[in-house]
């Protein structure tokens, strides 16, 4: 699995309103929806804190997507909280700080849950958009942070899933490129300008090299179960 700047730009330039169902899972996956994969709970946990730096995995919460949404497997003692997102049809592991965890973790909670319901893309859109105008969902009202270190974080494009590089990210709510001269493959940029934007910093390329190769197992076990072929560009 090779992970580059294209990619990165591509996802940035399709992760709204995009959905189409995944190549087939292989035979032993345990549960999969028209719209939903669902994980096994030890390797659902397994990835989810992959997330994070490995010194904070073993303390953070995590979450888990079951047939009737996230639950809570285990309770943690600092301040990340990690699940492996389904939001806009995309599948990454995700751990938010205390402050993410508090505001717009709900807004990725809901979204799996109405996915599982056969919600449209456009009506799940709609009601996220609606949950944030009527404060059930509430941007981030400090600075933050969310990591995405994972090599196994995948996004959609043209009804594919594809392997993004591993990065952090900052909270940004309202916050757009022109405002940081943000750009894409080139500097920090804004991922979904809006009460849940964020300021997206990549892994340099020795991090990433690190990165990948600490998970290579995990990685390879996902995308055994998710049935992930790469994607060539």
């Amino acid at each position: 699995m090779k992970f580059t700047l294209a990619l990165m730009v591509v996802w940035l330039s399709t992760t709204t309103g995009l959905f189409a169902q995944n190549s087939p899972p292989p035979p032993d996956q345990d549960v999969r929806s028209a719209k939903v994969i669902l994980l096994p709970r030890d390797l659902e946990i397994r990835l989810a804190v992959n997330a994070l730096p490995k010194d904070l995995r073993s303390e953070a919460t995590v979450l888990v997507l079951t047939s009737g949404g996230y639950v809570k497997v285990r309770q943690g003692i600092n301040p990340f909280t990690c699940i492996v997102s389904r939001r806009g049809g995309n599948f990454y592991p995700v751990c938010f700080d205390e402050e993410g965890t508090r505001t717009i973790l709900q807004a990725f909670i809901d979204d799996a849950v109405m996915r599982l319901k056969g919600l449209s893309e456009e009506e799940i859109e709609r009601r996220l958009a609606t949950g944030f105008e009527s404060g059930r969902y509430r941007p981030p009202s400090r600075p933050g942070i969310a990591y995405m270190l994972s090599p196994a974080t995948y996004m959609l494009h043209s009804g594919k899933l594809v392997a993004i590089p591993p990065h952090t990210m900052f909270y940004a709510p309202y916050l757009t490129n022109a405002d940081i001269g943000g750009e894409p493959g080139k500097t920090a940029f804004v991922d979904r300008p809006g009460p849940n934007g964020m300021i997206i910093v990549l892994a340099g390329q020795k991090e990433r090299e690190a990165l990948i190769q600490e998970s290579r197992a995990l990685v390879e076990e996902v995308e055994k179960r998710i049935g992930f072929t790469e994607q060539k560009q």
